[in-house]
């Protein structure tokens, strides 16, 4: 596992260029930047999906450190594996965080993120997910990282090569993750009353809500910062405030909701309203 990894060219610079697909995250074109603010911005996405998935990694690292008796589904040693592949994971973005900006990131697994911190929320939601809630929304969020090589390929003028590398890496090692949530929530749909499968599947609501206004929250910090770096006109503030889902986020969501339509799980087609119906909105 860890021997493809170190296989990155991690030496080599990385331009003055695009370095991730500005579809991913809105319509650039109304913001009217110059082309040196549109690197620089892009260059701060990045930086804004390599937190995200640092943070959500971390998620799947705690819940599993801290209750493996809560996962009898699992072998301890599936789990053991799942948690190194993790944790490998939110290294390399570490990694590729102080790449893509030393000016922000200290390397090292302890340098602190600028836009999406760990705080006893985050540690309240674990502890008040039972195994088919947090299962669920592992597998919501992983299905939405599978989605990233079909962004790259899409454009791959506008990607760096080492921040294409690791996205393909991270998505080919989310792919088995998928599949251990699948077959987590198979077992409790099979084997578990309706009443509790249900309410596991309605518990998904609010700690979706509590996620969504933690990244709202890390949004808000992001455009502050690019304001700050960019000096946006008001208008351009506002546009970035009021951006929708990412690309990732839509077509991941999409494949989960197919997904679940086709399953027996108890409360989906409530949770599949909920996600189509913030995907409507808008909601970032």
């Amino acid at each position: 596992m860890r021997e493809r990894w170190d296989r990155l060219d991690w030496a080599a610079p990385i331009p003055a260029a695009l370095v991730i697909p500005e579809v991913h995250y809105m319509d650039m074109a109304p913001l009217g930047l110059t082309d040196p603010q549109r690197v620089r911005l892009n260059r701060l996405l990045a930086c804004f999906t390599c937190e995200l998935f640092i943070h959500f990694e971390g998620y799947v690292i705690a819940y599993l450190e801290r209750w493996p008796q809560r996962i009898a589904q699992l072998p301890p040693p599936l789990v053991t594996r799942f948690i190194a592949e993790e944790q490998v994971h939110a290294e390399m973005f570490r990694r590729l965080l102080h790449k893509l900006r030393p000016d922000l990131y200290a390397p090292g697994p302890d340098a602190p993120l600028r836009f999406l911190r760990w705080s006893p929320g985050d540690d309240l939601a674990l502890r008040l997910s039972p195994p088919g809630t947090f299962f669920l929304l592992a597998w919501l969020f992983e299905e939405i990282t599978l989605m990233m090589p079909r962004i790259l390929d899409a454009t791959p003028a506008e990607c760096s090569a080492l921040l294409a590398a690791v996205m393909r890496l991270h998505a080919d090692e989310e792919r088995p993750h998928v599949a251990i949530d699948e077959r987590v929530m198979s077992t409790i749909i099979t084997r578990g009353p309706r009443w509790r499968v249900g309410a596991n599947t309605a518990l998904a609501l609010p700690l979706l809500a509590y996620v969504g206004a933690k990244v709202q929250r890390a949004w808000s910090g992001f455009v502050a910062r690019a304001d700050g770096e960019l000096a946006l006109t008001a208008r351009q503030r506002r546009l970035l405030r009021g951006r929708g889902p990412s690309l990732s986020d839509r077509l991941g969501i999409a494949s989960f909701t197919d997904k679940m339509d086709r399953s027996a799980l108890t409360g989906a087609p409530l949770l599949c309203w909920a996600l189509r119906r913030e995907l409507r909105r808008g909601a970032p």
